[in-house]
């Protein structure tokens, strides 16, 4: 019996995501048992703080782990895809993506349907792209950074720090806290981060054991989808503090469909394109829908907002 460890965040939504990649393995693989091994990262201590200006975009929320990885002290990582950086330290790759949750976000409050919400209502969320969305569509929104894992930001706005929060729906199903959504947004009235919902793992790209079990467990349709993401993220030069929203669907007749968004961080400037190609093309769609983006103007856009949040 081989023995695989597979790292991943502390915090308790990090850790549900690992054991649904130790049981996909597990299940899958009869020679392979897969060992968790907990880390604290970069991202995960500014949170702590309540310091998002040490957060510098690029893989804070998954140094620590891809170190552990390449001095061979684990075997495999567990992401959330949307944190992990287009580009990979060298000798790592991402080979497998579990079937993607729920990408949507939703709603949260104590007191007001999302469409009641007075005029100042304070509308807590950590995502750049969510205030440029928020601010575009209800500019009369108090919006306001929170900190803090899903149940920290769940509590602030119980205590009364805000009136509302937006979330990611995926983060609350896999904890079991259905009972507090309010609202489920439909993309076209929110568009989620790219790569939202979808539990990466990583290994070393010589790693022939691993490379093996992570083939096995790949979800094709999520795997597909991602890439056209990533794709689309690479061509742009997104990162986490840029505005970028979007998804990719599989559609009837073997399709991809790629939705996407970039607006400027008041929301007063916004670009948006949608486009299919077959499901094999998913690196050149996600290619194609960021040079529709960049002839409208969205890459002077995504460098005046790093420009902002870098200064």
């Amino acid at each position: 019996m081989k023995t695989l460890k597979l790292g991943t965040r502390r915090s308790k939504l990090a850790l549900v995501q690992a054991r649904l990649v130790k049981e996909r393995i597990e299940s899958t693989l009869d020679d392979i048992q897969v060992e968790i091994v907990e880390f604290v990262t970069t991202g995960d201590k500014s949170q702590a703080w309540g310091n998002q200006a040490k957060l510098s975009g690029k893989g804070d929320f998954t140094k620590e782990i891809e170190d552990a990885l390449l001095d061979k002290s684990i075997d495999l990582a567990a992401h959330s895809m949307k944190d992990v950086p287009i580009y990979m330290p060298k000798g790592l790759v991402i080979k497998a993506v579990l079937e993607r949750h729920d990408p949507r976000d939703v709603y949260i409050s104590n007191n007001y349907d999302f469409e009641m919400l007075p005029e100042g209502s304070a509308v807590g969320t950590g995502a750049i792209r969510r205030v440029s969305q928020l601010k575009n569509m209800f500019p009369n929104l108090d919006v306001k950074p929170i900190r803090g894992n899903v149940e920290t930001r769940i509590q602030k706005m119980k205590d009364g720090e805000f009136d509302a929060i937006i979330l990611a729906k995926a983060g609350l199903d896999l904890l079991g806290l259905e009972k507090e959504i309010h609202t489920v947004f439909e993309p076209d009235l929110m568009l989620p981060a790219l790569a939202q919902g979808i539990v990466g793992v990583e290994c070393r790209e010589d790693d022939e054991t691993a490379l093996g079990a992570l083939a096995a467990i790949n979800h094709a349709e999520t795997w597909a989808c991602v890439t056209a993401e990533r794709s689309l993220l690479e061509k742009l030069g997104g990162d986490c503090k840029t505005p970028v929203a979007g998804y990719c669907q599989a559609t009837a007749g073997g399709n991809l469909r790629l939705i996407a968004m970039v607006s400027s961080y008041d929301g007063q400037t916004v670009y948006r394109s949608r486009e299919k190609m077959p499901d094999d093309s998913a690196y050149a769609l996600g290619q194609h829908v960021a040079d529709i983006l960049i002839e409208q103007g969205a890459d002077k856009v995504i460098a005046e907002c790093k420009a902002q949040f870098s200064s």
